[in-house]
């Protein structure tokens, strides 16, 4: 029997070895040209925007009862569905197949390397071969050559995946001239803070709609509103400020559901929703949503009649599994915002879409599900021809937050600011102070201004903690911030940088709320904590001038009418109070007849409700 010498390699395993690392070398060139293949075939538009079913549900609008078109639409919609999913789990396969055939190459490139160390004879005079290092040093650099190539695959992929939103200023700015009125207020900063802004919203999930309107909706044409209409309406969640307060003090004190005093229509809502009303002339808008459906709903102001009832289109990514949402939140509690031309609605589930006035989609887009403890509540805020999302997600330890802009007509993304904190239920409002405009957002630990027209960060104030839910009110050029486990803090707002030691002019520690926002005057600040107790501070030097406490339990944020302040408690009470600086005195206690967590919205000589099953309409008969 001929035994292999001890000083050489096996001959078996050594062509074993080499053969595997050679098959596992071609595996890794055929996945990698497979996954660049692949890649190079896709965009990041959705799937459902391709232009043959665009086509048909075109058609479909011009015959609703066509049932074989319905039938051609839901098979090429499952088609494109198919498609899609198909290549994620092409792509998801691949890449696991290119990882194990790297790991076998490299280890077969070891054990090749190790077999054929031999060991050097015993010969007098003659110096061994150190062939050892010669295979060490040629398995050394394969690794490298492996990872080079998977560097360029990657730099690859990113090159041919092709998108359709913007990446530099000079391309947004026209972007965003091209959509205003001719109005000149977007500029762009040349300092630090500017270019720190991220533009383009690079990381929107892929599912997002095309921002093109569908014919015969209002476009880009029509100008934004004057700040004097906009500021006639109730265009967002509490009023067009954003603080709360009533550009009309004729509104009924006193009302009573079930006697009819002072109710004039109620209307059921299809699907429940914790969101408040908002008003623009004629029409009250409010949403709704449950686990697989979300609506946006357009009532007669003077009736109560439903004039319309859409559905917001999802797309894979937000309709593949529902959002966890705590029972006190919803899937609907982010409320509506409207500039007269459309109304905007945005989900638990990260969908937003808008409307025209007439109730047909003008764009849509899936910001991703967020990551958030509670489910996401925050509202919109409106700014001329821009729409802010605070897209607060994450954890303290690794938040996910952004602020971001869109085009009003186009859904068009404008700018993008990332936000170094975790998730939150605030809702931003916009300020002006010595002629300059400020987008105010706050969340655990930082309020922080920005520059609406190009999201630059202007100042911040590290004040805040735990979960911030209560957003920020303005009044005499101060912003007030206040939460459940933190303080109320009064903030001057005409600092640069970090004005955490320097411009936060006073503090207070008692009656903090826990979900209503505070509301300010240039004499008072009022806060109404959970559990009914109201508490007046000094606006101007701090410290509580008086507290009184209300029965029930409060979500809704205070509003002002006149000089009388509306509370509305979780069980349907309202308490009309008029506050002074010793005490507030009581006008009258309101039913509304079932639960409320919704804020009130003011009109001229009426107040709008929603309770949880109705929308109410409060007037004088």
């Amino acid at each position: 029997m001929t035994n292999t010498p001890p000083d050489q390699p096996n001959p078996t395993v050594y062509r074993l070895a080499t053969r595997t690392a050679a098959v596992a070398g071609m595996v890794i060139l055929v996945a990698a040209a497979l996954l660049l293949y692949d890649y190079s075939r896709r965009t990041t538009k959705d799937p459902l925007e391709d232009p043959a079913f665009n086509m048909l549900k075109l058609a479909l609008d011009q015959q609703p009862t066509n049932e074989a078109l319905k039938t051609q639409i839901r098979e090429s919609d499952l088609q494109l569905r198919r498609e899609y999913f198909r290549q994620r789990a092409f792509a998801a396969i691949g890449c696991v197949i290119l990882l194990a055939a790297t790991v076998v190459f490299l280890l077969g490139l070891k054990i090749a390397a190790t077999l054929r160390r031999q060991l050097p004879a015993p010969v007098v005079g003659s110096a061994p071969q150190d062939v050892e290092a010669r295979w060490t040093s040629i398995a050394r650099w394969a690794v490298v050559g492996v990872c080079l190539v998977l560097v360029a695959v990657a730099a690859v992929l990113s090159l041919t995946i092709r998108s359709e939103l913007y990446h530099d200023q000079k391309a947004l700015a026209e972007v965003f001239d091209s959509s205003r009125s001719g109005t000149p207020y977007l500029t762009r900063s040349s300092t630090k803070e500017a270019a720190d802004v991220r533009h383009g919203v690079p990381d929107l999930q892929a599912g997002s709609r095309s921002g093109a309107p569908v014919p015969g909706t209002s476009t880009a044409s029509q100008p934004p509103p004057s700040d004097e209409e906009f500021h006639k309406m109730w265009p967002r969640f509490r009023g067009p400020d954003g603080l709360g307060i009533s550009a009309y003090a004729n509104v009924p004190d006193i009302w009573d559901a079930k006697s009819g005093k002072n109710i004039l229509w109620k209307t059921a809502v299809p699907l429940s929703g914790n969101n408040s009303p908002v008003v623009w002339g004629k029409r009250v808008f409010l949403s709704g949503a449950t686990r697989q459906r979300r609506e946006v709903y357009c009532f007669n102001a003077d009736g109560g009649k439903l004039l319309w009832q859409q559905t917001v289109p999802g797309t894979p990514q937000s309709t593949a599994r529902p959002p966890r949402v705590g029972e006190d939140t919803g899937y609907a509690s982010s409320t509506t915002a409207t500039d007269g031309r459309r109304v905007f609605a945005i989900f638990a589930n990260g969908d937003l879409a808008a409307f025209d006035m007439a109730g047909k989609l003008a764009w849509s887009k899936s910001l991703g599900i967020p990551e958030n403890t509670y489910g996401y509540a925050t509202s919109l805020c409106l700014y001329r021809n821009l729409l802010f999302v605070q897209f607060d997600q994450g954890s303290t330890r690794m938040p996910k937050s952004k602020l971001l802009a869109f085009d009003t007509a186009t859904g068009k993304p404008v700018w993008q600011a990332v936000r170094s904190v975790p998730n939150s239920w605030s809702t931003p409002i916009v300020i002006r102070y010595a002629g300059q405009d400020q987008l105010i957002a706050s969340a655990d630990p930082w309020v922080i201004a920005y520059r609406p027209a190009d999201g630059a960060e202007l100042w911040r104030a590290k004040c805040l903690r735990t979960d911030i839910a209560p957003s920020p009110v303005y009044a005499d050029g101060k912003v007030f911030v206040a939460n459940d486990n933190s303080v109320l803090s009064a903030i001057r707002v005409d600092g640069k940088g970090d004005v955490t030691a320097t411009h936060i002019a006073w503090k207070g520690e008692d009656g903090m709320p826990d979900t209503s926002s505070p509301l300010a005057t240039k004499d008072y600040v009022f806060l109404l904590a959970s559990f009914g107790t109201l508490t007046c501070y000094d606006a101007a030097k701090g410290g509580v001038l008086w507290s009184q406490d209300f029965d029930g339990q409060f979500c809704s944020s205070p509003g002002l009418a006149g000089n009388r302040l509306y509370l509305q408690s979780k069980e349907g009470k309202a308490y009309v109070v008029e506050p002074g600086r010793q005490k507030c005195k009581p006008i009258g206690q309101c039913e509304l007849g079932e639960e409320c967590v919704s804020s009130p919205a003011f009109q001229d000589g009426r107040i709008y409700l929603r309770g949880a099953k109705h929308l109410f309409c409060i007037g004088k008969h």
